[in-house]
């Protein structure tokens, strides 16, 4: 179930690229991010009303938590992709990306104590090279031409700030549900986003929507933000970091099957050897470890 999860959770983030693409002329991104968040709000409040009064002070108790989930997932989290978009490649932004679920692992063995197992690394790298594979399309003497800019550097703060969001899952007092934290963790991002949203809005002005920008905005508080971090964050708790970040890596197989499919563009032998490595990355990362028991 906790890999079901993840995969939920990848498959729908997977459409961020086709949405950025489509929001990247006309609105900024704290808008799309206020935006996504107030819907995620407007079902996950009534959904966890209940939790947060029951546990509001164990909450403040642990305000720390909440704001730091509200930092590193809901304000800086896609935020700062979009920020990135407009100086770094799509390329840089792609190979900057893999690092996300590397600075998971590495923090959950430094920090939590998580056993790693040489499987799992050989895993991880093996996934690795299949997301590469498929982001230089089998040419890596790209890799040579790669030149840090401003916009890399914000891609590697966001995908730290994804990492450490995933790490601080495992802080979570276990009175308080997974719904209960998000809805907590959404209601005080907005809170920070709303003054930037508003500066934007002053400076360049308020935009007009079209039906279609509605329809994407209701998509993206409700499958990309309110199921898929509810998918995500359970997937963490059942399968540990490790598990669910290699699942990370299918993010953009699925992100290149969208695109033949939606945008009609076409698909290379690179991709889909790109696409096997992960899933045998994936596959070897999550193989149960042996027993030490001695046959009777």
């Amino acid at each position: 179930m906790g890999y079901l999860l993840a995969v939920t959770a990848i498959f729908f983030w997977s459409f961020n690229i086709i949405i950025a693409s489509y929001f990247a002329t006309s609105l900024q991104p704290f808008e799309i991010a206020f935006g996504r968040w107030f819907i995620a709000a407007f079902i996950l409040v009534p959904l966890a009303w209940n939790g947060l009064r029951r546990n509001f002070r164990l909450l403040f108790e642990n305000a720390w938590l909440v704001l730091a989930l509200a930092l590193t997932g809901i304000v800086w989290d896609n935020t700062l992709i979009y920020y990135a978009g407009h100086t770094a490649s799509a390329i840089n932004m792609g190979l900057l990306d893999v690092t996300g679920p590397i600075f998971l692992v590495v923090m959950s063995w430094m920090f939590l104590k998580t056993p790693i197992e040489a499987k799992q690394v050989i895993g991880l790298l093996i996934a690795v090279a299949g997301v590469l594979t498929i982001i230089l399309r089998g040419d890596f003497t790209q890799l040579a031409d790669f030149k840090f800019v401003s916009g890399d550097g914000l891609m590697l703060i966001n995908t730290f700030c994804f990492a450490v969001y995933s790490l601080l899952q495992s802080k979570r007092p276990s009175q308080i549900d997974q719904a209960t934290m998000l809805a907590a963790t959404v209601i005080v991002g907005l809170i920070i986003i709303y003054p930037f949203m508003m500066t934007t809005v002053g400076i360049s002005g308020l935009r007009h929507l079209q039906k279609i920008d509605f329809a994407v905005f209701f998509y993206l508080g409700i499958f990309n933000s309110v199921i898929s971090y509810l998918a995500w964050n359970s997937a963490l708790n059942k399968i540990g970091n490790i598990k669910t970040g290699v699942i990370y890596y299918l993010l953009p197989l699925f992100s290149g099957i969208e695109a033949y499919f939606i945008l009609h563009e076409k698909i290379y032998a690179s991709q889909i050897w790109g696409g096997l490595l992960i899933i045998f990355g994936i596959a070897l990362t999550s193989l149960p470890k042996r027993s030490t028991k001695n046959p009777v």
